[in-house]
């Protein structure tokens, strides 16, 4: 893909990704000089630039408030996912890639183990990459009542596609039973984003969207990083360094009041 200017773009690795590339090249040039291929290892001295990134960007509780409600007035397909999203911290191939059968409506649990993702050209639908990504959270009200609305709609879809349908077990669908793409699914948040008149953000950022707020609501940066499975606590701690706008001012606000008796 090439940008406005007409050069090349492509996406940055991530600072663990290129870390983990350089201790596999240092282990096989260790290795090669331990065989006496080599005299020395060139990769030893090697250290790594700072990768500076797009600092991501979130919702107030406020405009995803206003989002979902725009969703749910509009009985928009999707508005579980987008639930699930927000108020659960799913990624966008495991809310594409949940199947009813990992869903307990009467008990309100969801299990997170599978997800949807276009890779080399195909739709794959498989275990999620990392062992710390799948969990089973508890589903709050908001997500068991847009779960069940979707499951109607499933059924609705079915009715009116006839012998058109496609039938799987994916919670998310298009109107004739087959998988939905990530990249519409990306267009069809944007586009939700301009009828709920909110500022635009990614679905990634609708996922640090819930970090922010469950810090704003100070919960344990330890119970966030179980909501959102992250791999590393210190990404979960990142986020948490950085809440909302109003909480900082808010913070600071109380702090000059404090101080000003």
């Amino acid at each position: 893909r090439c940008c406005a200017v007409g050069r090349c773009c492509q996406a940055v690795p991530s600072t663990r990704t290129v870390s983990d590339i350089r201790a596999a090249l240092r282990a096989a040039l260790t290795h090669a000089q331990a065989e006496d291929l080599i005299t020395r290892n060139p990769a030893v001295p090697v250290t790594l630039a700072t990768i500076r990134r797009r600092r991501g960007r979130s919702w107030s509780s406020d405009e995803a408030r206003r989002f979902l409600e725009s969703a749910r007035a509009d009985e928009d397909p999707l508005y579980a996912a987008y639930a699930l999203v927000l108020v659960t911290g799913l990624r966008k191939g495991e809310a594409l890639g949940l199947v009813w059968a990992d869903v307990e409506l009467d008990a309100g649990e969801l299990t997170i183990g599978r997800q949807l993702q276009r890779v080399r050209g195909q739709l794959l639908h498989r275990d999620t990459k990392a062992q710390a990504s799948d969990a089973t959270l508890p589903l709050p009200d908001i997500c068991v009542a847009a779960l069940k609305l979707r499951r109607e709609q499933r059924d609705e879809a079915r009715a009116a596609a006839g012998k058109a349908w496609h039938e799987n077990d994916l919670a998310f669908t298009t109107r004739y039973g087959t998988p939905i793409e990530p990249r519409n699914f990306q267009r069809s948040w944007q586009t939700r984003c301009d009828r709920a008149g909110v500022r635009p953000i990614t679905i990634h950022d609708a996922r640090r969207t819930c970090a922010t707020l469950l810090a704003d609501l100070d919960v344990h940066p330890r119970v966030a990083m179980q909501i959102l499975r992250h791999a590393r606590f210190s990404v979960t701690m990142e986020i948490y360094t950085q809440v909302s706008s109003t909480a900082t001012r808010d913070a600071l606000k109380r702090l000059g009041e404090s101080l000003g008796h």
